[in-house]
């Protein structure tokens, strides 16, 4: 796929970053990792920008907003997906985001996804 078709994942639980890799892989999208740090999302974005992006908002007990920040930044949509929605940054900096609260369905995942390739 052409990198227009590009999504990040982000998520430091293994099983379902893969699960999220399997569910994109599966209906076309063109993964980029997944990253389970936020060492590792920097450092693939460092070099391409992502379309989309699906990030945890703690990742291995560290925050997402700075990754979440320099995405939204360079046009990067984003859909958070968490066990915890109730952070501040997600009512105050990124309301506009798209989040979805774990466990996530492949169905739901796709759905928020559908917006940045519209």
């Amino acid at each position: 796929m052409s990198p227009c078709s590009k999504v990040l994942i982000v998520d430091d639980e293994a099983l379902i970053a893969f699960d999220f890799e399997m569910t994109l892989e599966s209906a076309g999208y063109d993964v980029m990792g997944p990253a389970t740090s936020l060492d590792e999302a920097f450092s693939m974005v460092g070099n391409e920008m992502p379309r989309a992006a699906i990030l945890d908002i703690d990742v291995n007990q560290h925050p997402v907003w700075p990754l979440a920040r320099q995405l939204r930044s360079n046009g990067t949509y984003i859909v958070f997906v968490s066990a915890n929605l109730h952070h501040e940054e997600l009512s105050s900096e990124f309301e506009q985001e798209k989040r979805l609260d774990k466990p996530v369905s492949g169905k739901d995942l796709l759905a928020a996804l559908r917006p940045a390739f519209a």
